[in-house]
């Protein structure tokens, strides 16, 4: 199971990464959160063996993982604090400052690469390496300067992250944001916790029969990484995941829209955007699709308003058959209503035939008060539309409407 564990997120956050590249060229938050990923992943990318022994033999330094380790997650908690200062950022405090960020940063990692390149012992493989030698005075100054760039970031990102949790929007981007503040929050423990560990610790690695170190087992140095990546995985993961979400949404927007909107651009031709693409095809245009939806929504009322103004008012009299004839109250009717008049009047309209009264159910200026509102009743309308017979009549839900 831990095997797959390190192989699994590492390739997971990678294909984040590069979905999410485009966004370098985003606000500052985006690119940001994108350059966070991106380090998260590198650092996890060091855990697999055969990635090990590659860079090994690429620098013949036996334990090159620890350094790009180390690296990584500094650079990560760097664009971290970036993040949480890009969107609630105070910009009149010096920590608030970008340039002073990257210049600690810069400093921190030359500090450690220094040390790890000149000064610490390169006798074991990965992190065993320094947990041998956790007396030796390069390796406490390698760790002090590590664990102490990381409390600082992480305590920093925390608090920003939980103060500011209330200004996100409430649903998926909040949750993300509490993620972030715990993953961060457990960090800083795992920080201060690593610091007391290596001083208690000493050089205290025991050596089996062959010389070689017996790594250090430590239960909480395990636990509140590992919890704190996944928390901060989770928290990089949201705004990703909302954007599949909001695609996936969009998309079947669009599907379902497209009936009522291909038989009223028929009708109404001059009020279509672009050019019509087949609704199979459609589902196969990547990107963002809210525009599209919401540029759907207003060629459908467009061409509604314009088959309304051919259309004669009537005020109390009998036009179409069926719930037409009620002038009902609650929306779901009302969008039935809709439906079966949008249909009679296309077909008269193929048909060259009057077009039929428009019911008294439907006020001239029917539909939703903003964009959101007018998609989510076209959408309504749309679903009663698709149930309606050749016979302009509706059918029950699960019926075929051109049923013989």
């Amino acid at each position: 199971m831990r095997a797959l564990f390190v192989m699994l997120i590492p390739i997971l956050l990678w294909i984040v990464v590069l979905w999410r590249a485009p966004s370098v060229r985003g606000t500052p938050a985006s690119r940001a959160l994108w350059a966070t990923s991106a380090a998260v992943a590198v650092a996890l990318s060091m855990r697999p063996a055969f990635v090990a022994r590659r860079l090994e033999s690429l620098t013949g330094v036996i334990d090159v993982t620890q350094l790009i380790k180390h690296l990584a997650a500094l650079t990560a908690t760097c664009f971290m604090v970036n993040f949480v200062y890009a969107i609630h950022g105070r910009p009149g405090g010096r920590v608030g400052h970008p340039r002073l960020r990257y210049a600690v940063t810069t400093v921190a990692a030359v500090v450690m690469t220094v040390l790890f390149v000149f000064f610490l012992p390169h006798d074991h493989r990965g992190s065993t390496g320094i947990d041998a030698h956790y007396g030796d005075p390069a390796v406490q100054l390698y760790l002090a300067v590590f664990y102490l760039f990381l409390a600082t970031s992480t305590a920093v990102s925390a608090r920003l992250f939980w103060s500011n949790r209330r200004n996100v929007p409430a649903g998926l981007l909040r949750t993300g944001i509490r993620f972030l503040a715990a993953g961060t929050a457990t960090g800083f423990a795992y920080a201060l916790y690593r610091v007391g560990y290596v001083a208690v610790m000493g050089d205290a690695t025991e050596m089996d029969e062959a010389g070689k170190p017996v790594p250090l087992f430590d239960p909480v140095s395990e636990l509140l990484p590992a919890l704190a990546m996944i928390l901060i995985v989770l928290g990089l993961s949201i705004p990703p995941t909302r954007t599949v979400l909001r695609y996936f949404r969009d998309q079947h927007a669009m599907w379902k829209l497209y009936p009522l909107w291909s038989d009223l651009v028929d009708t109404v031709p001059h009020v279509v955007f672009g050019t019509p693409v087949g609704r199979v095809r459609d589902l196969f245009t990547l990107g963002d699709r809210t525009l599209d939806v919401a540029h759907r929504a207003f060629e459908i009322r467009d061409a509604t308003l314009a088959l309304r103004d051919d259309a004669p008012f009537a005020s109390n009299e009998t036009t179409l058959a069926g719930p037409t004839d009620r002038q009902p109250g609650d929306d779901r009717q009302r969008a039935q209503v809709e439906a079966i008049w949008l249909h009679a009047v296309a077909r008269a309209k193929s048909e060259g035939t009057p077009v039929p009264k428009m019911p008294p159910a439907l006020s001239r200026t029917a539909g939703g008060g903003t964009p959101r509102e007018e998609i989510a009743w076209l959408l309504r309308v749309a679903d009663h539309y698709r149930r309606i017979d050749d016979a302009g009549s509706p059918v029950p839900a699960g019926a075929d409407p051109h049923a013989v």
